[in-house]
């Protein structure tokens, strides 16, 4: 199973619910070898890491891995790329803590939860702790290992759910004290520690690992680590070319054009400046189980309702953000009584980075790096907006069937039925939580188009002023203008006497300009359109 070479098939599952390495390699399962990533970390000097990923993208499979090296399980990585270099293999008490599991809302129930997680590897090591609360069952645990087994590697999967579980919880500021304290003990004892691996979601300013350890060596976006979890091309083309193959030839479409399918609707993730792209770990193995049916996978899990409740309570723009480039505090961590939506949106994986400026030095010193966010791809894009607008619909899903229907009437001309289509979905909105502004609308207009995969651009500058939207089905132009409670005779003059149209007259394809009004206290769409 050696990276870089055709691994044959037939014989190899490839499992997005297991996370367990020797599960994987005792089962024959196809395992991906992540080659240097993690040789690299344990043999470095440096022994204190955070990383963070967006939920269900290898983080828990590469802590399994890292713990059986250091358990020194050297028969289970034959083969692979470890097995190669000069590692001792020493064996190591390791403390795994995987806090993915943890649902706590009150201060009692995390304390009582996270003191029993440190007992029970307590119990595997035959050790009897004899304090009461958490964080300092977990010194006492580090210390008693290190004095009977030496130093201790410290491997912590996902230690922010406790807090993005709770993040609209008003003990949340009691919770987020908890974890603090329980961290700050990885500082206390650094002198007993071998090495110290901690994944994550997101980063919180307020919990200690980011303030309390001065020496953590963050490599979430580190060109060096950036391919660490996903899959590049090459991989993706080493492991399971064969399989993508066959199923090209099952659905009866050449094996360029799959691929590039594939790539549309998996790839994507780009987690720093220079890092390649990698595709989605999990929605490439239920992909390539589920025959090559391209559905959404890593979505199904579900979206953080914090994400849907802030964009519904603010006036959110999200045709801005990913249109515009921003500085690199877009990534910084955030405090979970002060939650932004696009570090949130980012960390969580909905953006990801699409384009990066850099500055010319030459010019100023006090330019910086500017970052383009965006989908990574289009199972992410299309999910994210179709459940975005059943949170704004009374959580009601558009369906296949809408989409397919809404998609068909705007590629065939028809914008009087897919008008009539949107007039009927606005109407079902519930009254108390819709927004009196024209951009709400607008926005929705935009995540429909979006969501069944049309080209939108939305606020299109020409030299008389900003187009609303401009729609290129690939053979049609459409040019929107939106009001709120005016007419759609006063919106489509606008089109006319701004020549918003003009600029796409050269394009060969026919024009259709359509101006729409909505009428608030109605809850009427209402709407002309023209032929240019």
């Amino acid at each position: 199973m050696q990276s870089g070479k055709t691994i044959d098939y037939s014989n190899k599952t490839p499992v997005s619910d297991t996370y367990s390495f020797d599960y994987l390699i005792e089962k024959d399962c196809l395992y991906v070898d992540k080659k240097e990533y993690l040789y690299n970390l344990v043999s470095s000097q440096k022994k204190l890491y955070f990383f963070s990923r967006p939920r269900r993208f290898g983080k828990s499979l590469t802590l399994s891995t890292l713990k059986a090296i250091f358990q020194g399980k050297k028969e289970l990585f034959k083969g692979l790329y470890i097995d190669k270099q000069p590692y001792d293999w020493k064996k190591y008490p390791v403390i795994h803590l995987d806090l993915g599991s943890i649902s706590a809302s009150t201060s009692e129930k995390l304390e009582y939860l996270l003191l029993k997680k440190v007992l029970e590897i307590a119990e595997e090591y035959n050790i009897k702790l004899s304090v009461k609360y958490p964080e300092e069952a977990f010194e006492e645990l580090i210390k008693k290992l290190s004095k009977r087994n030496g130093d201790v590697v410290v491997l912590i999967d996902e230690y922010d759910k406790p807090i993005l579980n709770n993040i609209e919880n008003e003990n949340v500021a009691q919770l987020q004290k908890i974890m603090k304290g329980f961290y700050s003990v990885i500082k206390t004892c650094e002198l007993y520690e071998r090495f110290v691996f901690i994944t994550g979601v997101g980063k919180f300013m307020k919990v200690s690992i980011f303030s309390d350890l001065n020496n953590l060596n963050d490599i979430s976006m580190s060109d060096d680590y950036a391919t660490m979890c996903g899959y590049t091309e090459k991989e993706l083309k080493d492991y399971f070319d064969e399989k993508i193959s066959d199923l090209a030839a099952l659905h009866g479409i050449e094996y360029k054009d799959f691929l590039a399918r594939v790539k549309k609707w998996y790839d994507g993730y780009k987690f720093s400046d220079g890092g390649e792209n990698v595709y989605n770990p999990v929605s490439i193995s239920k992909f390539l189980q589920d025959n090559g049916k391209f559905n959404n996978y890593w979505f199904e899990t579900g979206t953080p309702s914090i994400i849907i409740k802030k964009i519904k309570d603010t006036k959110f723009d999200l045709s801005e953000i990913i249109s515009n480039y921003n500085t690199e505090d877009i990534f910084s961590a955030f405090s979970p009584d002060d939650v932004s939506i696009i570090p949130l949106m980012y960390q969580t994986g909905y953006l990801t980075i699409k384009d990066v400026k850099y500055p010319d030095r030459k010019k100023s010193n006090d330019e910086q790096i500017l970052y383009k966010l965006g989908f990574p791809n289009t199972e992410v894009e299309q999910s994210f907006f179709r459940r975005l607008l059943a949170g704004l619909n009374n959580e009601n899903l558009i369906g296949d069937y809408l989409s397919i229907k809404l998609r068909k009437a705007v590629t065939e001309g028809k914008i009087d039925e897919f008008m009539s289509i949107m007039d009927t979905y606005l109407s079902n909105i519930p009254y108390d939580i819709q927004l009196k502004y024209e951009k709400y609308y607008q926005s929705i207009f935009f995540m429909i188009f979006r969501m069944i995969g049309c080209d939108i651009r939305a606020e299109e500058r020409t030299d008389k002023g900003r187009i609303d939207a401009v729609l290129d089905t690939g053979d049609h132009i459409y040019v929107f203008e939106f009001k709120m409670n005016k007419s759609a005779r006063i919106a489509l003059k606008q089109i006319k006497e701004n020549e918003y149209a003009k600029p796409y007259q050269h394009s060969g394809k026919p024009i259709t300009i359509i101006g729409a009004n909505y009428n608030f206290e109605k809850h009427k769409l209402t709407w002309k359109s023209a032929e240019i």
